[in-house]
């Protein structure tokens, strides 16, 4: 009997979206015919069939105890409220990605919006139906599948942001060894983009695939240290806390550290509490592997170290070959880096060591604060703090010596390299990723502590968690989504495209600075060197969208500081060359100094750059004709070593 009331409501539910398709398609066309926006009638035809689902489902909603069925009806129409809107979300990515981006008629992409909105209303509908289905891990797995249903819709669709761009050209000169990051990022754009072509998708595709690995990872670090139902949990954590979700999304050395790191505290777990011996061989990989993305991944072997002389039990692997057999094996793999290194007067080393503690100091620990803020959330924060500091021996001294390790593994390895940043920050201000690897380590107890069940919970920390994560995630799936539409929408009321701006329209900027070039080249019969005169945003970013790596330069030619684009375009190959210099800032590229590094410098122009027919920004250029570059000597300047030691100047 239950099973045919299970398949009836199913029916139901199936033969009511279909109904609701329909009339969402029809809708949309009428106000179409009517000469209604093509935005507007696809957010009113989405709401059109909401309602119906909903309204024709509303009697399979019944299985409320009597008295109770009005006071859950109003949850539960707030419930499926949401979901409507985040289906909306969803499907408006969709058809705005398909319309604007791969140019498909609005008939046409209307299909397949109407497709995925109503694939999550339905999904939303058939969870509350049959609320039995609703289990922790099918919570979280929903929520894991949106966010990257979320991603995989935008991910084309959203222009690279510099650093994206950046690394794109460390991938065009690939190398063992960069100036200010390890190769690792290079080498997996070089790998996607030589079998996928150039693309936002191709640059972008190895970050989800390195964000996959460190959920797996993550997964199951937190199934052996608390549970199954608090791995689920963690994975969700990875999934929506914003640092986490960000390195998904957007390729920089973060994606690949983060799978590392992820990898490297899974397999230490097994070697130092799970006593598995060949586990030390795969940490010593994971952390080979990471040291070629970030140098910062180093701080796991101090950790190591730490809980190795305070933990008794695992004091014996001081006496054992097995760790050092992983530090060498780590050695190896991060070898290319170190020759690289050999060869450029220790340049990538000089860059991050002693030019981040040299120099002016400034004590940056709120700004440390911050950044945990943003990575962990405010509810984050505190938990972190209250699960790892306070009443430490209450937690721990009822427990069995496991329980004791794990939760003393678990304290080290999130400390231990935070102090490190701790002590930075009093002197300096760190950048808001750098600790974002470091809270790993902490994410299995915080997921523990959301994931208890009423039972479980004791304490009003562990009640108030278990209550506020749920909301806490859902507002974060609606930020997401929203700030994906805004980004993708020309960043409306967010002002005109400055200088150091991470998202605007890049792809346009290119797209006229190619017709600009053109015009440059027909009236002086050569091709100029394209110049922006930021630090390495507009050199990067133009370089991605014309194609034009090896013909694209920065702002060292005159002087100041571009990274590596001081390497790769060196003042000595530009000389006679014609330049075309591009910026946001007219102070900047009118500058009179300009003049002394030409035979004659042309007048300034503006172009604008738009989004949907409103003005977004204003950029500049000039063209000048015969560089005469430096008097000095120009090979040393364009060093590798005499960059790191300008940047650090």
């Amino acid at each position: 009997m239950a099973n045919a009331v299970i398949e009836g409501r199913t029916m139901r539910l199936v033969g009511v979206s279909l109904l609701a398709m329909v009339i969402d398609f029809l809708v949309f066309e009428g106000l179409l015919a009517l000469g209604t926006g093509v935005e507007l009638s696809q957010v009113t035809s989405f709401f059109a069939g909401a309602v119906l689902i909903f309204a024709l489902d509303a009697g399979a909603f019944s299985w409320a105890p009597d008295g109770a069925k009005k006071a859950v009806r109003w949850v539960l129409c707030g419930r499926l409220l949401l979901i409507a809107f985040l289906g909306l979300l969803l499907r408006s990515g969709v058809f705005s990605m398909l319309t604007r981006n791969w140019h498909w008629q609005p008939h046409a992409a209307i299909l397949a919006a109407i497709l995925i909105g109503t694939v999550i209303l339905l999904a939303g509908a058939f969870l509350f139906v049959f609320p039995s289905v609703i289990s922790w891990p099918v919570l979280t797995i929903s929520m894991v599948v949106y966010l990257l249903l979320l991603k995989l819709t935008f991910v084309g669709f959203v222009n690279l942001i510099p650093e994206e761009a950046y690394y794109w050209n460390y991938a065009q000169r690939l190398d063992i060894g960069y100036l200010d990051h390890p190769p690792m990022v290079a080498w997996l754009i070089w790998l996607s983009t030589t079998i996928l072509g150039r693309s936002e998708v191709s640059v972008r595709l190895l970050a989800f695939v390195c964000w996959i690995a460190a959920a797996i990872f993550m997964f199951r670090l937190t199934q052996n240290l608390y549970g199954r139902r608090a791995a689920f949990g963690a994975v969700l954590f990875l999934a929506a806390l914003p640092f986490y979700f960000g390195m998904g999304f957007f390729m920089t050395p973060d994606p690949p550290l983060l799978a590392a790191w992820a990898g490297c505290l899974y397999f230490l777990e097994r070697a130092l509490i799970g006593d598995k011996r060949g586990a030390w061989m795969w940490a010593g990989v994971c952390l080979g592997i990471g040291m070629l993305s970030k140098y910062t991944i180093a701080l796991l072997g101090v950790g190591s170290l730490t809980f190795m002389l305070i933990d008794r039990h695992s004091r014996s692997w001081l006496l054992r070959s097995e760790p050092y057999v992983a530090t060498l094996a780590a050695a190896v793999l991060f070898s290319p880096v170190i020759l690289w290194n050999i060869q450029n007067d220790w340049a990538s080393f000089v860059y991050q060591s002693s030019n981040r503690w040299s120099g002016s100091h400034e004590f940056g620990l709120h700004v440390l604060l911050g950044a945990v803020v943003l990575i962990l959330t405010p509810l984050g924060l505190v938990g972190a703090v209250w699960l790892l500091l306070t009443k430490r021996s209450e937690r721990i001294s009822y427990q069995t010596d496991i329980r004791r390790r794990q939760y003393l593994w678990t304290v080290i390895f999130t400390l231990v390299p935070l102090s490190v940043f701790i002590v930075f920050s009093m002197l300096n201000k760190p950048k808001l990723n750098w600790t974002a690897p470091v809270w790993l380590a902490a994410i299995p107890l915080l997921a523990s502590d959301m994931a208890n069940t009423s039972d479980q919970a004791k304490g009003w920390w562990a009640m108030c968690s278990r209550r506020l994560w749920m909301p806490t995630i859902i507002i974060l799936l609606f930020t997401y989504g929203l700030s994906f539409e805004y980004v993708t929408r020309g960043m409306p009321g967010a002002g005109l495209m400055t200088p150091g701006r991470l998202f605007g329209e890049w792809r346009q900027l290119a797209e006229k600075v190619a017709k600009i070039e053109t015009m440059v080249e027909a009236k002086t019969g050569s091709k100029p060197l394209t110049v922006g005169m930021d630090r390495n945003f507009i050199a990067s970013e133009l370089s991605f969208y014309n194609d034009t790596a090896f013909n694209t330069g920065g702002p060292h030619l005159f002087g100041s500081r571009s990274l590596m684009w001081a390497i790769w375009a060196p003042r000595s190959a530009a000389v006679g060359r014609n330049l075309l210099l591009i910026d946001f800032d007219r102070k900047r590229i009118t500058s009179p100094a300009f003049a002394q590094y030409f035979d004659r410098i042309g007048e300034v122009s503006q172009e604008t750059l738009e989004n949907s027919g409103r003005v977004v920004g204003y950029f500049y250029w000039r063209v000048g004709y015969g560089y005469k570059g430096f008097s000095q000597s120009d090979g040393a300047e364009n060093s590798p070593r005499a960059a790191a030691q300008q940047m650090g100047n």
